[in-house]
């Protein structure tokens, strides 16, 4: 990400949606302070607040403010509630720029097609989709799976205020791939920029437990190997280029379980769309896939290739 970088929200009036604006208008007033823009830079941070809207899906605000059915008149609503929303979610901070936007479609394609041109995509962990009630998180969860940006799914009620500082630390997970590298690397700049510590943690258990016995023999070498991964993926990732606090954890748990307990005490957590395991062609990988869903804090998602595109830091 550059001095301008440009985040895109997906609002659709519901609280998660509202979550999800603040934590964006914080991210992007870090980031101005971390590259020292001023009111009325050309370079400062820009946030774009968008909200996309379908006859049959509709947030349950615009169907109350919309009696007709006619399309001037469900787009006027739709605009007048992320009005609502943004002023909820507060002013942004003064070298921040705020862009609202209402589109006639399908959220998940439209918040897709719109993040391909962003740095950054935040989304709510829920919203108001029509079966929102029976399929919690559809719409994070497809824009998780199918953008091609970075994407933030933020929690409601975890972040502080826009203003409030947070020195919790930033948790990135690595197993060795490119993603971990990728994600390792994300995770370095948004510590950077919050001057948070950055914990590094790499967990090799999961075995089947039918070789148990192989893994007790084994089992100082794979810590070994896996403090090894742990030291390796530092030096690419970070390269000496960063002077964030670096806190490396390896541990004998099963994936999934280790990032989760980090997260617990983290402002965020950092993970690969995918790593070593499963299967190449799905586009989000299990352990991704279960921290979106499950983790206490904010969870950002990093694919490697979307990564590799970005080598820009802050100054």
């Amino acid at each position: 990400m550059s001095n301008a970088v440009r985040i895109l929200v997906g609002v659709d009036g519901s609280p998660g949606s509202e979550a999800a604006l603040r934590w964006a208008l914080r991210e992007a007033r870090l980031w101005a302070q971390a590259t020292h823009a001023t009111d009325g830079d050309a370079g400062r941070p820009t946030v774009t607040a968008l909200l996309a809207w379908t006859p049959d899906g509709l947030p349950s605000g615009v169907l109350q403010a919309a009696t007709t059915a006619d399309h001037e008149g469900l787009t006027r609503a739709a605009a007048e509630m992320l009005e609502r929303t943004v002023k909820r979610a507060g002013e942004p901070a003064p070298n921040v720029d705020l862009r609202l936007e209402v589109v006639a479609g399908d959220p998940v394609p439209t918040l897709v097609r719109a993040g391909a041109d962003a740095d950054l995509l935040v989304i709510g962990e829920h919203g108001h989709g029509p079966l929102h009630r029976l399929v919690a998180g559809s719409v994070s969860q497809g824009v998780v799976h199918h953008a091609t940006t970075p994407v933030v799914v933020a929690r409601r009620g975890h972040q502080p205020d826009s203003t409030g500082e947070d020195d919790r630390p930033v948790v990135v997970g690595i197993d060795g791939s490119p993603g971990g590298l990728a994600a390792l690397r994300w995770a370095a700049r948004a510590a950077t920029v919050r001057r948070v510590p950055l914990r590094v943690v790499h967990a090799w258990g999961g075995f089947d437990p039918l070789y148990t016995e192989v893994l007790v023999v084994a089992q100082g070498s794979l810590a070994r190997r896996a403090q090894e991964v742990v030291d390796e993926a530092i030096k690419l990732g970070l390269d000496g280029s960063s002077d964030v606090v670096v806190d490396p954890v390896v541990s004998p748990e099963p994936p999934v379980r280790a990032l989760l307990r980090e997260a617990k005490d983290a402002q965020l957590l950092v993970v690969g769309s995918r790593g070593l395991g499963g299967f190449a062609r799905l586009l989000l990988g299990s352990v991704s896939h279960q921290c979106v869903g499950h983790a206490a804090c904010d969870t950002a998602v990093i694919r490697a290739d979307a990564e590799a595109a970005d080598e820009k830091t802050p100054a």
